[in-house]
């Protein structure tokens, strides 16, 4: 830990990660909170190690960056836990942790003894904490889910994309962190909650469906309060009010209010020359503006077409005009504000010299949080075994020879 990174908040606190993808973010939260977080996976290694995107680096390996995002800081225990020793390996580690990241599919759980009843038989001490598609209960509690499921099932994705085509979901897996996100928060509740209640863990579980349902606006609190779905807007929505075309990309205006329309004017009319702009027709609201749509953003496509993305957003702040340049994966790359506040950090990595990595986004007291190494399979598995269990080499040696670990 260097002196511009953050003591480890969770230091002291255990986490199991026996998870899947909708919450294995989570760990990783975990993790850079300063947890310890042992990611228990078979001896040939998780599956989750082959999820795509595979970069191929300077060195020709070719390695998965999901993966490397998500296990960064964990620690690797390379287990077969179907095998009657591995099993009781798991359980002596169960009963000594304080989380439990269990998988979500509810038949997989039961079939590998991961379910809440078992684990908690163990230890009832325990936070046995779970993301599935619909929750652990009712009448869709046996459906399987994706990260794409979850935003069609929030209703979120009814109203992403053109109004005259098919809706579209976000890419990045947003729904699968909304869910994680709130498995953490849960997780750390029940924490504080065991603190105060004499040592007894909790059940944590999450539905994804509603995560994402808690943070969107319009399939949420709007479509409670208002009693109708927000239409698909697309890229476009009136006047100079949207996503516009520039010389090396696209930027996003928000000219909503009268105060943002009367700097866009002004813009508008000292560039372009354009007398019309500064009507009293198209003051005041939004609404005033929405009959002449074309015409003002016709005006603006003509603004917009004499800038870069940069140039753009930097005028637009320079006037006040609400603006946000839509970056590129090489835009964020080389951004000189993630880069002065240390966004990116280079770990170490099993399998190439390091990656680059975003740190998670949370700074206490103004000082980031650490990001550790990515794991190679079953690169802990004897530090694990000696220090959490107190397993001695004799052990160790066994269980290696008889292939239940790693």
């Amino acid at each position: 830990m260097t002196g511009s990174e953050a003591p480890g908040l969770l230091a002291g606190t255990r986490v199991v990660d026996l998870a899947g993808e909708a919450l294995t973010y989570a760990g990783r939260m975990f993790a850079d909170l300063g947890a310890d977080v042992i990611l228990v996976e078979p001896t040939s290694g998780t599956e989750a190690r082959h999820v795509p995107p595979l970069v191929t680096m300077t060195d020709g390996v070719a390695v998965s960056a999901h993966f490397a995002f998500m296990a960064a800081g964990k620690r690797s225990l390379a287990l077969d836990t179907a095998v009657p020793a591995g099993r009781a390996i798991l359980d002596r580690l169960v009963q000594v942790v304080d989380i439990v990241l269990v998988p979500g599919d509810l038949d997989e759980r039961r079939n590998r003894g991961l379910d809440p009843a078992t684990v908690r038989a163990l230890s009832d001490r325990v936070i046995v904490t779970s993301v599935t598609a619909f929750g652990s209960d009712g009448p869709r509690r046996h459906w399987r889910g994706s990260d794409m499921i979850g935003w069609a099932t929030s209703g979120a994705m009814y109203g992403i994309g053109d109004p005259d085509r098919p809706p579209v979901a976000p890419g990045g897996g947003l729904a699968d962190a909304a869910a994680a996100l709130n498995a953490a928060m849960g997780s750390m509740l029940a924490l504080r909650a065991r603190q105060r209640n004499g040592g007894t863990g909790q059940v944590v579980d999450i539905s994804q469906q509603e995560a994402v349902l808690s943070v969107s606006m319009e399939a949420g609190p709007l479509l409670t309060m208002e009693g109708q779905p927000q239409q698909r807007a697309g890229r476009r929505r009136m006047a100079a009010h949207g996503v516009f075309p520039v010389q090396d990309g696209m930027v996003e205006i928000v000219a909503f209010l009268p105060t943002q329309w009367d700097a866009m004017a002004e813009w508008l009319h000292d560039e372009l020359g354009i007398e019309e702009v500064m009507m009293d027709e198209f003051r005041g609201g939004s609404a005033s503006r929405f009959l002449y749509s074309d015409l003002i953003e016709g005006w603006v496509l003509e603004l917009c077409s004499r800038y870069t993305k940069q140039d753009f957003f930097h005028e637009a702040q320079r006037r006040r005009v609400p603006c946000g340049s839509i970056n590129s994966a090489a835009d964020l790359l080389t951004d000189p504000h993630l880069d002065a506040v240390g966004a990116w950090v280079d770990v170490a990595h099993p399998e190439v010299a390091s990656v680059r990595l975003p740190r998670a986004p949370v700074r206490i007291d103004g000082v980031a949080a650490p990001v550790g190494a990515v794991p190679g399979i079953g690169e802990h598995t004897d530090t694990v075994l000696r220090e959490v269990l107190g397993a001695t080499d004799r052990e160790i040696a066994a269980r290696r020879a008889d292939g239940t670990i790693a």
